[in-house]
């Protein structure tokens, strides 16, 4: 009896072509489980993300001196302290006053920090758009109930205060 051969490649190019097809099988099979969960009757719960959301105003006495076109810093940190680092710090530019702001862990700049837990909430406008400590020229405000739980809302801030 005469073994039979396969050409060099068709080994691997099988052995590819079967991980593939087991895992499509694995992301159906996931697929159908949801369809399975769905079809029960119960409704299924939103996915909820973790966040930080409300409106930052400017008080009308520094209407006139933020500029046309201002660079708004948004903070969140884990500390009041304000030589300690923010785990978020959203920039956004050309902004218009009242603002509608929302943070998430997507917005986290600390690199290994989780948005979790109470945060201090600030915002500052900053012509040069630095983020360490407040330099003259700059307008800042808090949230006056800090500090807050990530998954709240209605979180907003005045800008009320010169540098």
């Amino acid at each position: 009896m005469a073994a039979r051969t396969c050409p060099p490649g068709s080994f691997w190019m099988m052995l590819a072509i079967a991980a593939l097809v087991a895992g499509l099988n694995a992301c159906s099979g996931d697929k159908k489980q949801e369809e399975k969960t769905s079809a029960s009757g119960a409704p299924s719960a939103p996915i909820r993300v973790a966040a930080i959301s409300g409106t930052i105003t400017l008080d009308p006495a520094f209407k006139d001196k933020v500029g046309k076109a201002p660079l708004l810093l948004i903070f969140a940190s884990a500390s009041s302290d304000p030589s300690k680092p923010a785990l978020v710090v959203k920039r956004e530019a050309d902004v218009s006053f009242p603002y509608d702001y929302k943070l998430t862990a997507e917005d986290i700049t600390l690199v290994g920090s989780s948005f979790q837990g109470k945060m201090y909430v600030s915002a500052r406008i900053d012509p040069a758009g630095m983020v360490g400590p407040p330099r003259p020229g700059t307008f800042g405000g808090t949230y006056s109930g800090n500090p807050v739980q990530v998954g709240s809302s209605k979180i907003d801030i005045v800008i009320n205060k010169a540098y």
